[in-house]
């Protein structure tokens, strides 16, 4: 390859013929495709989450009065040396 058609594959190229192309575009479509089914997956395992509301909120803290009451949270109750419900291996 000479100077001279080096300079002539230099001058051929004109950047306003450059365009994105098919390929760009299939990658488009397909990152569009799988946000849709990451957010609609992500949609439905959040119906699945069981809230509960305020009014449930409010019945669970007056529930304590009837009976025995419940430790504060973040301690567990003393545990009965005669009930052995671990699994078995």
């Amino acid at each position: 390859m000479t100077l001279s058609s080096a300079s002539v594959l230099f001058v051929a190229y004109n950047p306003e013929d450059v365009k994105p192309g098919w390929i760009a575009l299939v990658l488009v479509i397909a990152l569009a495709v799988a946000t849709y089914l990451l957010w609609r997956s992500m949609n439905k395992q959040l119906r699945n989450i069981d809230v509960p509301t305020a009014a449930e909120l409010r019945g669970q803290q007056a529930e304590p009065r009837d009976g025995q009451a419940e430790p504060p949270t973040g301690e567990q109750p003393p545990a009965d040396p005669d009930d052995d419900s671990r699994p078995t291996t």
